[in-house]
Order: structure tokens, then C-alpha cells, then sequence
């Protein structure tokens, strides 16, 4: 095993060199599809049926490089007015040949249902895709229609969403009497020194602040026009309900979930009633939240150590999570070195089945980058290994994308206890403050996000919806901890709230569906690995409720969500 270092990514897989010439290539495909338009009416054979969705499925791969190669080269640099042209330009012209295919997926939708149950079950590894359609027939509009939301969406919510992506990448914080990014400042919110981890948190919150009327008009726009659009003009029931459908989880399931976190939040009250004990602090406040049980500064891990570390986690559970998360790093796809304009945080971003993907970090050294690089890696291999389905089917929906990468997460988590059983202590504390912030938070965030809806459409203003913010935070961590004014605009940071409304309970889902993966495979041992591998193998080729019942789990009962909530008193009455 050679040495890693930090680097970029190497994009040649992806680059398009000559942008005019995949554009003309991505026209052609288009045009050839579009002359199919002639044959499909209630008597087309499978067989033209079958062949026109594989061409759909070669021109998808195409489009998707290009659409990735402009985001990956975003996500580096922002503030690059070459790259934000090539970005608008992509988007554009894709958007263009969407608009000419789009009368395949309305023609699907509006036959009868005779005739789309026997295309469907002749479809083979395509039915799931196709039944998804299906299921959006009743929120789709007319062709015109279709056609002027899509062309809106580049230049209206795309357009914001860029916006709100420039700004925050181009913060920089006077910390210490240095200037750091937001990446390098979060650091510091897990310093052993209260007085450093206060500084921190009014540092990052402060900009946020300071800004929160251009963010705030972000946010209400990309809400007002969710509303208009998903509500108003398609049908869907609130605004949650837009993201269950998309996720195919019936919205029973989500209602239970989040009802059982908000139930279950006084756990952690108890928790952090422990924790400010073994702080040796008079009163715990929300600054602290995240504070380690160490009094010395956390020792930096290398790169290098920090890969190997995650590799041996995924050897000693199986070949393929380790063979696939070596595929993705030896590939070149991950781009880990910090510098100036790059996106915040992390993601894993998917290009096509056979591909491997590519891995954003921003790592500074510490354990929690450790397991974000875990995290990442755990996305890359649930899409490796679902690399057999279609096109429209290796990528699951977002409540089990996030299932590899929370498993893989807690791999990590038993190594790192094996290796340094001297830090046990911490590191379980550390573990259960990443199941407050990975499912009691997000199932908050969602929770804000409803309220959020609500007040926007009734024309309340930004700093009324920050005031709720802050009465719900308090109301979630308890009456012990003490929340500073300035939480009021955490939101503001959460950028999932802003590119993908609702997207925070697939932490909660992935979480607790996790740890009722993790005891089952306790208990049963390596004979229920097959069995993971298998429900990663499958991608997004079933429904979440099929995927899941197949492994024995009823997403829509109370008496399962609460199994995860259990297994974290387990925890908390230890370390109590």
C-alpha cells in the first residue's frame, strides 16, 4: 500500500475538450430520438419501446458527464468567471435538449393503463423507472408547460441557488489574527477551550448575520417559488409532501419518523446533562454542545493515515466495501486539499453506473474528517456496487443514499475504538454527539423547514422566521442548555435547505435505519453481510418500502423507529 496525499481530482474521464463538439454530438442523439416521436402511440412493439429507452439511456450518460464535469469544476472554484460561463452555458443547453425529449416521458404518463403494465413488465431492469413516471402523472402539465418551468427553473431557482453558493464559498473569517475559511473556522467549534469554541460560533454566525438579508431574499424566493409551482400548479398536497414523492416514501413514513425524533429528543437531554458533568461547566450552553472530554488541542491525522484507517475499516467488514472504496480513490476522484473559493463541506457526486465517482472533502485533519471521509467513500460504494442497474436506477433515492455512508461511518467508529481503546471515553461521546447532530438536528432543520413554508407564504418576515428558529432550537435541546441570540441564524448555513427543501430527513432516516442495520448485522454476524451488499446492490431499482421490507423493516411502524431510539439509550445509560 503505497502513500496517499492530499490533492485534487482528475477530471480527464469527464473533460468534454472540444464543447462544441459535444454539443453538436448531444443534438445529433437528440434529433435521431426525437424522429422517433412518429412510433410511439398505443400499438408500439416492446421491442421499439425497449430500444428507444436504451437510446434515451446512451444520450443520458453523455449529458450527465457534461452536466458534472461544469459542477465538479464549480465546486473548485466559485469565483472563476470562466467556469460560472461554462456552468450557465451547460445548464442552458441541456435544459434546451431536455425540453425537445420531454414529450416521451408525457406521452408515457397519459397512456392507458393496460398498455403501461405490459410495457413495464416487459421492461426488465427499466420498470422501476417507468413506474415512477407513472406515479408523477398527476403533478405533470402540459407539454408548453413542462417546457417553460424547466427554462425557469436555470434562470430563476438554479440562478439563486449559484448565488447563495458564491457568497458563502467567498466568506473569510479573522480568526486568531488569521484569515481562514469557513471549513478551517469550523474546526475550532470542537476546541477543548470554551472561550476559543464561543469565538468560533459568533465568528461563523456573525457573517451569516451580517448577510442575512441577501440570504434571507434567497430563501424566501426559492420558497415562494417551491409553493407556486409544486402547490399551486401541480397539485402536490404541502411542501413536504413534493420531497416524499420524489424520495417514492409515503408521507406515513416520514410523519412517524419525525414524530418519534421529536418524541425521543429528551434522551439527549439527559445526555447533555452528562456531558456538562464530565466538562466540569456550571452550565452547559450551546457553544458547547460539540465540546470534546480532552483538554489538549486533538492531534492532527494525516491523509495518508486517515485513508488507511478507513480502508482497514471497510477490509475488516468486506472485500467489496474495501475493493470499491479503493477503485474511487486509485481512479484519482477525490479531491481533499483546502483552498481558497471551493465548496464548503462534502458530497459524493455520481456521474454514470459504470463510472466511478467523484469525492469533494475539505480536510484539515481531524477525526471528524476522518469519518466524513468514510462517509464519502460509503456513497461511492453504494453506487459501485448498484454500477449493473440502468442508467435511471443505479442512484437510490435520498432517505437510503444516505444508509452506506452512515454504515460506513459506524464501521470506522468500532475500528477507531479497537485501535485506541485508551480514547474509548471520547470517542463514544463523540459518537453520541454525531447521533444528536445526524438525527435530532436534521429531524429539526425539517421541522423548522414546514414552519419556514408556512410563514413565507403568509408574508412574514426573515428575522420573525429566525426568531422561531431559535425558540425551536431551545425547545430541542432542553431547558439546561443555554442558547445565545445568534443561533438565530444557524439556518442560514444549512445549504441543504436552500438546493434541496426537505432533504435533512434522510439523515435521520439513513441514521436510524442504519442502526437497525449495524444490530442485525451484530447479531447475526458475517452471514448478514450478503444481505447489505445485496440492498446496496440494488441501487434505486425498487421502491425504499420494498427494499426495506425485504430485509424485514417496516418503515411506516412507530415500534421500528423507536428500535434506533433504544439502542441510543443503550448508549446514554453507559456513559450515565
Amino acid at each position: 500500500m503505497g502513500k496517499y496525499n492530499i490533492s485534487s481530482w482528475d477530471l480527464v474521464e469527464i473533460n468534454p475538450y472540444n464543447i462544441d463538439k459535444i454539443f453538436k454530438d448531444i443534438k445529433e442523439k437528440a434529433n435521431l430520438i426525437e424522429r422517433k416521436k412518429k412510433i410511439l402511440d398505443e400499438n408500439i412493439s416492446i421491442k421499439d419501446f425497449i430500444g428507444l429507452i436504451k437510446e434515451f439511456e446512451e444520450l443520458t450518460i453523455v449529458n450527465s458527464k457534461l452536466g458534472v464535469y461544469a459542477h465538479l469544476r464549480f465546486a473548485e472554484d466559485s469565483s472563476n468567471q470562466e467556469i460560472s460561463a461554462l456552468v450557465s452555458k451547460v445548464e442552458t443547453f441541456l435544459t434546451k435538449i431536455n425540453n425537445k425529449l420531454l414529450f416521451f416521458s408525457l406521452w408515457f404518463k397519459d397512456l392507458p393503463e393496460k398498455k403501461v403494465n405490459e410495457l413495464i413488465k416487459s421492461s426488465g431492469n427499466y420498470h422501476y423507472f417507468l413506474e415512477s413516471l407513472r406515479k408523477k402523472k398527476p403533478y405533470t402539465l402540459k407539454e408548453n408547460e413542462e417546457k417553460i418551468i424547466n427554462i425557469k427553473d436555470i434562470n430563476g431557482s438554479s440562478a439563486l441557488n449559484s448565488v447563495y453558493d458564491i457568497l458563502t464559498s467567498q466568506f473569510e473569517f479573522d480568526f486568531e489574527g488569521k484569515k481562514i475559511n469557513q471549513n478551517e473556522l469550523l474546526i475550532h467549534v470542537r476546541d477543548p477551550s470554551p472561550k476559543t469554541r464561543e469565538l468560533a460560533y459568533n465568528t461563523l454566525f456573525n457573517r451569516y448575520k451580517q448577510y442575512k438579508d441577501v440570504i434571507g431574499e434567497i430563501y424566501k424566493n426559492l420558497v415562494n417559488d417551491w409553493r407556486e409551482e409544486c402547490i399551486h400548479l401541480r397539485g402536490y398536497k404541502n411542501p413536504i409532501n413534493v420531497r416524499n414523492i420524489a424520495n417514492d416514501i409515503p408521507d406515513k413514513a416520514v410523519e412517524v419518523m419525525l414524530k418519534v425524533c421529536e418524541k425521543n429528543q429528551s434522551l439527549f437531554h439527559r445526555f447533555f446533562e452528562v456531558k456538562r458533568k464530565k466538562l466540569g461547566l456550571k452550565k452547559l450552553r450551546r457553544y458547547d454542545l460539540y465540546a470534546p472530554l480532552r483538554k489538549e488541542k486533538e492531534e492532527k491525522v494525516s491523509y495518508d493515515d486517515a485513508v488507511k484507517l478507513v480502508l482497514n475499516a471497510f477490509e475488516g467488514f468486506s472485500k467489496e466495501f474495501h475493493q470499491e472504496a479503493l477503485n474511487i480513490i486509485n481512479s484519482n476522484h477525490v479531491h481533499s486539499k483546502l483552498q481558497k473559493n471551493k465548496n464548503n463541506g462534502a458530497f459524493c457526486c455520481s456521474v454514470t453506473a459504470k463510472m466511478n465517482p467523484y469525492v469533494l472533502l475539505n480536510y484539515t485533519g481531524t477525526l471528524r474528517d476522518v469519518s466524513t471521509l468514510a462517509h464519502e467513500l460509503g456513497h461511492g460504494i453504494h453506487h459501485n456496487l448498484a454500477r449493473e442497474q440502468t442508467e435511471f436506477t443505479f442512484s437510490s433515492t435520498l432517505p437510503l443514499a444516505e444508509t452506506a455512508s452512515i454504515f460506513s461511518e459506524m464501521l470506522l467508529s468500532e475500528l477507531l475504538l479497537e485501535k485506541y481503546p485508551q480514547k474509548a471515553k471520547e470517542l463514544i461521546f463523540a459518537k453520541l454527539d454525531d447521533l444528536y447532530a445526524s438525527i435530532i438536528r436534521q429531524a429539526g432543520f425539517v421541522r423548522f423547514e414546514k414552519k419556514a413554508h408556512q410563514m413565507m407564504e403568509e408574508g412574514k418576515t426573515i428575522q420573525e422566521m429566525s426568531e422561531v428558529y431559535l425558540t425551536d432550537l431551545k425547545k430541542q435541546l432542553g431547558g439546561k442548555v443555554e442558547v445565545d441570540e445568534i443561533f438565530a441564524y444557524e439556518w442560514c448555513y444549512i445549504s441543504h435547505i436552500f438546493h434541496t427543501p426537505f432533504y435533512c430527513y434522510a439523515y435521520a432516516f439513513g441514521n436510524l435505519l442504519t442502526l437497525a442495520l449495524y444490530e442485525m448485522y451484530k447479531e447475526k454476524g458475517k452471514e448478514f453481510i450478503p444481505k447489505i451488499i445485496e440492498l446496496l446492490s440494488k441501487g434505486g431499482s425498487e421502491s425504499p418500502l420494498d427494499l426495506t421490507k425485504a430485509i424485514g423493516i417496516d418503515i411506516t411502524s412507530e415500534e421500528f423507529w423507536q428500535k434506533g431510539f433504544d439502542l441510543i439509550k443503550k448508549m446514554i445509560e453507559n456513559v450515565e
